[in-house]
């Protein structure tokens, strides 16, 4: 059987369509290989098993830039409310000091993440437990409990 351009298009529509129906965001990969995979089989024909391979290469190739560059766990929590962050008590793993920004961990996570960089008034030394006090942009003021 030899699988031609407009197969590879049929395919990626509807592996990109079924992407609506599961909403997991790799189908959508897999479904831009077919089409790049319809383009080139349009432009170059290739035997059966150059076509598979090259797009399991490409989806593969375009899964990884995906996880990589454009999804980026460290993106921007402004925005969130810090009213959610006040209050809470986590342990401090980095020391903080007077002059320098430390850590702090928290059972769950708060503004979406469960670590945080820290700040405070006075020194806090790591394995201590402290309340959140303030946000200050990507940083937590805390203080010592």
């Amino acid at each position: 059987m030899d699988l031609y351009w407009w197969h590879w298009v049929i395919l990626g529509l509807v592996l990109i369509g079924t992407e609506l129906l599961i909403p997991a965001f790799y189908l959508v990969w897999f479904g831009m290989g077919a089409l790049l995979m319809g383009l080139l089989t349009a432009i170059f024909p290739l035997p059966m098993a150059a076509q598979l391979l090259s797009w399991a290469v490409a989806s593969g190739l375009m899964v990884f830039i995906w996880m990589k560059y454009f999804r980026n766990p460290n993106r921007t929590r402004a925005g969130q409310s810090k009213e959610g962050a006040l209050g809470v008590v986590g342990l401090v793993t980095r020391p903080v000091s007077e002059l320098g920004q430390g850590e702090i961990l928290f059972q769950r996570p708060v503004l979406g993440d469960d670590r945080w960089p820290a700040v405070a008034d006075s020194p806090i030394p790591a394995g201590d437990k402290a309340r959140v006090v303030d946000v200050l942009g990507q940083t937590l003021k805390i203080e010592k409990l």
